[in-house]
């Protein structure tokens, strides 16, 4: 329960600071270095918990467990696009950057 009401306070500071809630097919750009791990969950861009995530390309951006959720880890420099969906929400795209 306090993860949810986490993920919809991210999610309504959101739209509060863009004044619209995102598309269902909107990117988001992430910019990571090697070995970062971005926290889906954590990040209120998404419902939680997720039920299916992939990457295009794994060398560049795997998925991984974190205490907090599905994480997205920066394996090695390039771009990918990943996304990640849930049975609470659309499924929500991410362009990785990695340096």
């Amino acid at each position: 329960m306090k993860t949810a009401v986490a993920v919809l306070g991210g999610l309504f500071m959101l739209i509060l600071s863009t004044g619209v809630a995102p598309a269902a097919d909107q990117v988001f750009e992430v910019a990571l270095k090697t070995g970062d791990v971005f926290k889906v969950c954590k990040s209120g861009l998404i419902t939680c918990p997720v039920i299916i995530s992939i990457c295009d390309d794994p060398n560049v951006v795997t998925t991984v467990d974190t205490t907090d959720g599905l994480g997205f880890k920066a394996v090695s420099p390039g771009t990918t696009l990943c996304s990640a969906g849930s049975g609470g929400g659309p499924r929500r795209f991410f362009r990785f950057l990695v340096r």
